[in-house]
């Protein structure tokens, strides 16, 4: 039999085109109503302790819904893909285009094209909706909820946070290793001297160790002396701040607050002063390999789907697509430990979780042809 030749953007294209967006818009709006009554659920504690209006919790759940679809868009598209080709499975209209000479990969082409423009477009999301939502969102909770003030603002390059010893410019917090780094802290005068400053304190590096602050012995406080500087090492033994490392991190954005170009920068400036940035590498690298997460995960699912029976359930289909997704987080999670802990490359932490499924995805295609 001669093989038919098959077009893109054939009338049959267009059909499984149409009936794989047909499944993935409702499963991915079910997905983040689901999400959205799971978080909703887990923090009403939090909404009851401080009092939430129904407003502020409205904004929160609303601002935070950016960052759902960036999580959630992977398995839909796993399930999406599964139900598709499951229902033509079912009306047996793939028995009848493999009749017909074209192969699985041919068939479900449109598919992959779209998976790829979801991934395409998802990588977008992440650069400009993202960003912002997800800083909005730690405002609302933050400020409007816990009520705890607007103490921290977080430029570019650096933070400054307005603490007990006066304002405080500070290059990066270490979560893992509880440290503050380039920590510069002025010192102002009272309301009738015109809050002139009186002094900058200078801390390279400052450690939360056992419930108190451990600061580098190359400390220095620099005392105003008229329009000069009088510097002196710092007594750290009888120097403290009355913050902990809770307060700092509470303004510090985290990588999901930024652009891949923002966060990008800041390692940049980190580096140049010194400062050790290999834990942003891996998400940094993250920020490029997960939106391509939707294309990988299509591409492993068409082969899986032609395993299904020819009447598959449900059940048997949302299962399926939930092993697929667990085992790529586990894999995706256990790659990102690694590159995090310098065992290996960050960028191929991150890129390894899509490369591995790649692999397994060409190797089920071989096998169903």
């Amino acid at each position: 039999m001669q093989s038919s030749q098959f077009k893109p953007f054939s009338v049959v294209s267009r059909y499984l085109a149409a009936q794989f967006l047909g499944i993935f818009f409702p499963v991915l709006c079910g997905l983040v109503l689901l999400y959205i009554v799971i978080d909703v659920a887990d923090r009403m504690s939090i909404f009851l302790r401080h009092s939430a209006t129904v407003g502020e919790a409205a904004r929160y759940m609303l601002f935070k819904v950016p960052l759902m679809l960036t999580q959630i868009m992977p398995p839909a598209v796993v399930i999406s893909v599964l139900m598709s080709l499951g229902l033509l499975a079912r009306r047996n209209e793939i028995i009848a285009l493999r009749a017909s000479g074209i192969s699985l990969l041919q068939t479900t082409l449109p598919i992959l094209a779209l998976a790829l423009a979801i991934s395409m477009a998802a990588l977008v999301w992440n650069e400009t909706v993202v960003p912002y939502s997800s800083r909005m969102f730690q405002f609302v909770n933050n400020v409007e909820i816990r009520e705890r003030g607007m103490r921290g603002i977080f430029r570019d390059r650096e933070i400054w946070y307005h603490g007990g010893r006066g304002f405080y410019s500070i290059d990066y917090v270490d979560r893992v290793r509880q440290t503050v780094h380039g920590l510069l802290i002025y010192r102002l005068g009272s309301i009738e001297s015109g809050f002139h400053l009186e002094g900058v304190i200078e801390i390279p590096r400052a450690q939360w160790r056992d419930g108190r602050w451990t600061f580098a012995t190359d400390s220095l406080r620099h005392t105003a002396r008229g329009d000069s500087f009088d510097t002196t090492p710092l007594d750290t033994s009888a120097f403290d701040m009355p913050e902990t490392i809770s307060d700092f991190l509470e303004v510090q954005r985290e990588p999901e607050e930024l652009s891949y170009t923002a966060l990008r920068q800041r390692i940049a400036t980190l580096t140049a002063k010194g400062i050790d940035a290999s834990h942003y590498l891996v998400d940094l690298h993250l920020k490029l390999a997960l939106p391509f997460a939707n294309s990988v995960l299509a591409l492993v699912s068409i082969p899986l789907a032609g395993r299904l029976r020819r009447h598959p359930s449900i059940a048997a289909i949302v299962g399926l697509g939930a092993a697929v997704g667990f085992g790529y987080w586990v894999l995706l999670g256990l790659a990102t430990s690694l590159g995090t802990s310098g065992a290996i490359p960050p960028a191929l932490a991150a890129w390894s979780a899509n490369g591995i499924y790649t692999l397994l995805a060409v190797a089920f295609f071989l096998y169903s042809e």
